[in-house]
């Protein structure tokens, strides 16, 4: 009786203690998350990156902290004009992209967005150069996170993306965006997060771009 006693008291103080990481955990997302979405600069979102990364490795069970963190150095990347440093930050996304891999991710559509991503501004420093390489990465990216999860917003938007900043001459533009581009924005009417952490970005860019098709 005692022997069972003491496992009952074992199993009730373990599953507090969970709970009780789990509220943590729950609660430094989501502040870093707010913090994220205020963040306009370079020097705002490295600080939000380094604090993924801190949750990163104290939480090393947990995937969307590296997910944020990969994202983050994107976002850095992108406010970059010298094509160096945005190798340079595209570099230290794919760092945490490959962490991801390694992990259990419940979602792993949203690795495939990221990796599409990356490639996507790869091919921003210079299109005429890189198009071979980091454009059937890109196609292959977006092809594997549509098969995983059809309903995923973010690669239709991505898709819409690429579409639109490729020149004319090589089959891109506004026109022939439009319909990659209302294909998102319907995605996105039907999209439900999996949970409050859960990423959700894309909207914004896709109905940006929206404008160009009215």
């Amino acid at each position: 009786m005692k022997n069972l006693i003491f496992t009952i008291v074992l199993l009730i103080a373990s599953f507090i203690t969970k709970a009780t990481d789990n509220e943590r955990f729950n609660k430094a997302m989501g502040a870093t998350l707010m913090e994220l979405g205020q963040a306009q600069d370079v020097a705002s979102l490295q600080e939000v990156a380094n604090k993924f990364e801190r949750i990163a490795n104290s939480e090393t069970s947990e995937w969307l902290p590296n997910y944020y963190a990969a994202l983050c150095y994107n976002l850095i990347a992108q406010k970059q004009k010298e094509g160096s440093e945005i190798d340079k930050y595209l570099d230290k996304s794919e760092a945490f992209i490959t962490k991801l891999s390694q992990q259990n991710v419940n979602t792993p559509d949203e690795i495939e967005v990221l990796k599409a991503q990356v490639a996507m501004m790869r091919i921003s420093v210079n299109g005429a150069a890189r198009w071979m390489k980091f454009g059937s990465a890109f196609e292959g990216a977006i092809a594997k996170a549509k098969e995983i999860n059809p309903e995923n917003p973010r690669a239709y938007t991505l898709k819409a993306q690429m579409v639109y900043y490729t020149p004319e001459q090589f089959g891109g533009g506004a026109e022939k965006a439009c319909p990659e581009i209302q294909t998102a924005i319907q995605k996105f009417a039907n999209f439900k997060p999996t949970n409050p952490l859960a990423p959700k970005w894309g909207s914004e860019q896709v109905n940006g771009l929206a404008k160009a098709c009215k």
